[in-house]
């Protein structure tokens, strides 16, 4: 039996990633993480904890056996050959549905967030007294911002102004 190591693990991962097709950031949103995790992961930095290990195990239909202790080279959950392409497109695809309808419904969620905020706002500074309110607002901000932010917001003032 093989002994676990994090750099094992992580080749293993990168091999049932690519075998899927995916790109870090995709597989990371299939299982509901960041792509910076999954790269520490691949590069034996990090181990999942056994949470992420069935996480990965239920979504991309391998056993948590395979994919902790499984060779990539001779382990069928590992290699095409374990099904038919035709199987591995469809597989593909349906990932890739999910990981879209996922950021769609979050971009449905931004925005009607941006919306209840320009309503309020459009309604805190409607008034004569608005304009001032806000200026308030902001310079009571920048004066816990630090240096460089105030610098920057500077710069994009600047810039929206010669927009104008």
């Amino acid at each position: 039996m093989n002994d676990w190591s994090k750099e094992d693990f992580g080749i293993r991962l990168k091999a049932l990633r690519e075998q899927r097709g995916l790109s870090m950031m995709a597989f990371g949103a299939a299982i509901g993480t960041s792509a910076s995790r999954i790269k520490d992961w691949e590069k034996g930095k990090n181990a999942p904890s056994a949470a992420w290990i069935a996480k990965i195990s239920e979504r991309f239909n391998i056993s948590t056996d395979e994919l902790i202790l499984g060779d990539p080279k001779t382990s069928r959950a590992f290699t095409a050959s374990g099904s038919s392409n035709v199987d591995m497109l469809y597989e593909r695809l349906r990932e890739n549905l999910i990981i879209a309808k996922e950021v769609d419904e979050q971009d449905e969620k931004l925005d009607q967030l941006y919306s209840t905020l320009d309503a309020e706002n459009k309604e805190r500074y409607r008034s004569g007294r608005g304009r001032r309110l806000a200026e308030r607002e902001l310079l009571s901000i920048l004066t816990e911002l630090p240096k460089k932010d105030v610098l920057e917001l500077l710069e994009l003032a600047k810039i929206k102004k010669r927009w104008q």
